[in-house]
């Protein structure tokens, strides 16, 4: 039956941040297996739908382990919908590489981001770059760039709502999730059992605070100047042919201006990973196991 993760309990752990908030992530494969993917999930999404990417990789028995993390304000975290700052969601991030790097000593790490995962994740790698914490950079449907369209809702659904609020003189609660996320499940696959999934999935947000349309803005606007501080990190890139979101075109001419760039398209929308995980965990772990093996002579 194709469903989205919603557990909290099988292959879930936590890690508390400073400030007491805990981080809630999935894990699979082996505790010792030699790499490690660790992935980011996109705007509205959270760490269980990466399960198709999590579970075919701990099959395939390539010595690569997965690990999604729910970002803060999403999936099994609390508050959800808010999130107070842009750069407190990119330190829970590296606060958490940098424990799984204590509990996991010697293994090679590489971070992933699909969507504005993508995003998060290179101002992550930007931020560990001259302590060699990461082994590559690997991106899924990277949302550096959206098409017109979308960034048109984007900007009317935000209007919008801070519209009523000024004319209406309410009193919203900094952390009231009050604007809605203009996406619908047909803008990340045409899959029909997917799209009934993500109807269903009750963890995906629905609405978003003030804080958040402000930490995403915050986020996307590092993004793209801290991409050209990653250093030497490998970067590997997978796109979706009939992607509906994202603007391929730009986002790849973009992501050529680093060095060790490799780049792979699929034939499906925004969500690879629900349409093509098998295609993608091969993919995935083809980058991993040849960043271990270096660069061929």
């Amino acid at each position: 039956m194709t469903t989205i993760d919603q557990s909290a309990q099988e292959g879930v752990r936590t890690f508390e941040q400073p400030d007491g908030y805990l981080t809630h992530y999935r894990v699979w494969g082996a505790e010792t297996a030699p790499d490690l993917v660790v992935m980011l999930h996109g705007g509205m999404s959270h760490s269980g739908w990466q399960a198709p990417l999590g579970t075919r990789l701990a099959e395939l028995g390539a010595g690569v382990a997965f690990l999604a993390v729910d970002l803060r304000g999403s999936g099994l975290n609390a508050v959800r919908g808010h999130i107070p700052a842009g750069d407190l969601a990119v330190e829970d991030v590296a606060r958490l590489l940098d424990s799984i790097r204590a509990a996991r000593p010697g293994t090679r790490i590489h971070l992933a981001g699909w969507c504005f995962g993508a995003q998060v994740a290179t101002v992550v790698a930007a931020r560990l770059a001259e302590r060699s914490v990461l082994a590559s950079l690997l991106m899924v449907c990277p949302g550096f760039f959206f098409n017109e369209r979308y960034n048109d809702v984007l900007d009317r659904s935000i209007d919008a709502a801070l519209d009523v609020v000024e004319v209406l003189d309410l009193g919203v609660e900094p952390s009231r999730p009050f604007i809605k996320i203009p996406l619908r499940p047909g803008d990340f696959t045409d899959d029909a059992h997917w799209l009934a999934a993500i109807d269903a999935d009750r963890l995906k947000l629905g609405h978003v605070t003030v804080g958040t349309v402000d930490a995403w803005e915050e986020i996307a606007v590092a993004s793209e100047k801290d991409y050209a501080r990653i250093g030497r990190l490998p970067v590997r890139a997978v796109f979706g042919r009939r992607d509906k979101l994202v603007d391929n075109a730009r986002v790849r001419a973009f992501l050529e201006a680093h060095p060790d760039l490799e780049v792979h398209e699929l034939d499906t929308g925004h969500a690879v990973q629900f349409e093509e995980p098998d295609a993608l965990t091969r993919l995935i772990a083809a980058f991993v196991t040849g960043v271990a093996a270096g660069p061929t002579p």
